[in-house]
């Protein structure tokens, strides 16, 4: 994420956009609701893009 940033700015938002979609729909994939688990996972992942 800091290299997407540093180099085209615009595409490091399009990215990080791109990978919660693509969790939150496997995530749906499964159940209507994700589980407890599942959640914490989508949390964990969305906060190290954004930590990125």
């Amino acid at each position: 994420m800091n290299l997407l940033k540093e180099q085209a700015p615009a595409e490091a938002d399009n990215f990080r956009s791109t990978v919660i979609v693509a969790v939150e729909a496997a995530a749906r994939t499964h159940r209507a609701v994700p589980t407890p688990t599942l959640a914490d996972m989508i949390r964990k992942i969305t906060a190290a893009l954004d930590a990125a």
